[in-house]
């Protein structure tokens, strides 16, 4: 901590008014405060600084090139060093979530083994990617802005390397929303960035002005919230960048395959699960069935994700009688409201977890 302006002119006092004292003093104090500056620049690079090389390339050089063809515990004592050491608190509260998934660890470990034999063949694209989605980057926050003119111009945009994401909208510790991207696996997806990034960019802007924070997944909220916001940054993404399908804008072929005749359907059986936390260590299977990623299906007789989908029907079926601007307003409270309205009509007011309920 810097000292006080009393407590330099003390210690000054006691150097004998050293000038030469005096002057170590000042220069150590202006040291630590540069350090702890550039620590947050570093932490928060905003979109302004596109002339700069992301940070994360030259961090991933550093490890690959001390990593490559280590033992896997070599490597995740080098990846704990030089990737999220200097980067601790955006690792543990976005990246692992590790305060709402006690088997953080145990996570890490799976996913670090498999993105490590990944990066034989990534390693070579990867500062190329980071180029690419600075480039986009570039691209739509203009056309985001003007969609949504209260956007901020400099908003807290971090890359990163993450097995575990492509792209997120997370909280540090101290409140401050962050949208971080995953070069690595953006590049092993083969992302479609101008697809990827409004609907990202909504997500942290959504964040900053409606509080529907780390994507709605949050503490005491049920799945109809991450429905909704899921569904809402799909259908910016489609405004924004036009004339793709669903498939594209949902970023999976099968969930583009999936007929309207079954919309009925698909919302009564989401509202027989609509009643679930969005973060549930007692019941996890419900968000999985709906937004989760697998090898194997969670539902047998529809694809993961399904919730996206879902969820996209159900903000043009609010587009009707609201607009984009009132929707982006809700509260988490009413956002949550108004999706089951809606969930209720497009079931065709199907049996749903609420009726049960005092």
């Amino acid at each position: 901590m810097a000292l006080s302006h009393q407590a330099q002119t003390v210690d000054a006092r006691r150097r004998g008014f050293s000038l030469l004292g005096w002057l170590e003093m000042m220069a150590t104090t202006v040291a630590k405060v540069w350090a702890r500056w550039m620590s947050v620049l570093l932490l928060l690079t905003p979109v302004a600084m596109a002339s700069t090389a992301p940070s994360v390339t030259e961090a991933f050089n550093r490890f690959w090139q001390s990593a490559r063809g280590k033992p896997y515990v070599e490597q995740v004592r080098l990846w704990d060093e030089l990737i999220e050491r200097p980067r601790a608190e955006l690792y543990a509260s976005v990246v692992w979530d590790s305060a709402n998934h006690p088997d953080w660890r145990a996570q890490k470990a799976r996913w670090l083994g498999a993105r490590f034999a990944a990066y034989a063949d990534l390693a070579a694209a990867i500062p190329a990617q980071a180029d690419a989605l600075r480039a986009a980057l570039d691209q739509q926050q203009p056309r985001f802005r003007q969609w949504f003119p209260d956007a901020s111009a400099h908003p807290p945009i971090v890359f990163v390397l993450a097995p575990n994401f492509d792209a997120k909208s997370g909280v540090l510790a101290d409140g401050t929303p962050v949208l971080a991207f995953a070069v690595d696996s953006l590049l092993m997806e083969k992302a479609r960035l101008d697809i990827v990034v409004p609907h990202e960019l909504f997500h942290l802007y959504h964040a900053q002005h409606a509080g529907i924070r780390n994507d709605g997944v949050m503490p005491a909220a049920d799945l109809t919230l991450p429905l909704f916001e899921e569904g809402l940054a799909t259908y910016v993404s489609g405004q924004l960048s036009a004339g793709h399908t669903d498939a594209e804008l949902l970023l999976q072929d099968d969930l583009g395959d999936i007929s309207t005749d079954r919309l009925a359907e698909m919302a009564g059986r989401f509202l027989a699960d609509a009643c679930f936390k969005a973060i549930d260590p007692a019941h996890p299977e419900a968000y999985r069935r709906w937004f989760s990623t697998a090898a194997q299906r969670y539902q047998k007789d529809l694809p993961n994700r399904s919730g996206y989908w879902l969820g996209l029907q159900v903000i043009r079926q609010l587009r009707r009688d609201y607009s984009l601007a009132t929707i982006a307003s809700w509260s988490p409270q009413a956002a949550q409201g108004h999706s089951f309205e809606a969930l209720q009509l497009l079931s065709q007011h199907a049996e749903s977890c609420r009726h049960s309920q005092p």
